[in-house]
């Protein structure tokens, strides 16, 4: 098949209209809850009396371990998106996303790790004079120095998830075609990484193979229409 009867057949199939990423809102979510929790945090650590100091810490404590679920879930579902999105033929964007959607996931696991340890130490040697040290008043208090080490997460999560949703927002209002057809326009249809310079070997044959795996997801969806078309024309001509 020549690529000028190629391109119409793909451009003009009704399930390849753009589709727009959908992973703002979980992006901000999450960082909504990493804020929500720095300033429990900071609320707990400035009007519960000493008493409780040690209430609000585990308090903090049982909220890091609720984040990390919401941000595994989180997780799972960017990740199946983005999946979703490859397979709609835009895989630079998949590629270029693939570290950076994961950070957030990376970040919370890091933070709560160093906050087990911490956690251990002080139960190894305080052990059950630990409740002695929770009502210390000052920067050695338990709920002061989770609270600051939530608000440096919450900082470093602001950094990474904004330059996230700016990825997208650019990508969804570009709405640029899939990366097989963005050749299409011109004279070097269907030579995705063939005309662009700079590409490494392994670079082009990424690309290529994209190329391939897109292609055969087409005639999958082509094949399967030309079916349902058969059966419609069968049952028309041949009513049971």
């Amino acid at each position: 098949m020549e690529d000028g009867q190629l391109d119409p057949i793909l451009a003009t199939e009704d399930d390849d209209g753009f589709r727009p990423l959908k992973t703002v809102p979980a992006f901000s979510f999450h960082l909504l809850i990493s804020t929500c929790i720095s300033l429990t945090g900071v609320i707990l650590a400035a009007t519960w009396q000493d008493s409780c100091r040690c209430e609000a810490y585990f308090i903090m404590l049982y909220m890091r371990a609720a984040f990390w679920l919401i941000t595994f879930l989180i997780d799972h579902y960017v990740k199946r998106h983005h999946e979703k999105l490859r397979l709609d033929g835009y895989h630079d964007f998949h590629r270029a996303t693939t570290g950076h959607r994961a950070v957030p996931l990376q970040i919370v696991s890091l933070w709560n790790t160093f906050l087990l340890a911490v956690q251990a130490l002080i139960q190894h040697y305080y052990g059950d004079s630990f409740a002695e040290k929770c009502v210390v008043v000052g920067f050695l208090s338990p709920i002061v120095y989770i609270t600051m080490f939530c608000s440096l997460e919450t900082f470093v999560l602001a950094l990474v998830n904004g330059s996230y949703i700016g990825k997208v927002v650019r990508f969804n209002r570009t709405a640029a075609p899939p990366d097989a057809l963005q050749g299409s326009r011109g004279h070097s249809s269907g030579s995705l990484g063939l005309t662009q310079r700079g590409l490494s070997t392994t670079e082009l044959l990424e690309k290529q193979a994209d190329l391939i795996n897109y292609l055969k997801d087409h005639n999958l969806k082509l094949n399967q229409k030309i079916m349902q078309m058969n059966a419609a024309v069968r049952t028309v001509t041949y009513p049971g």
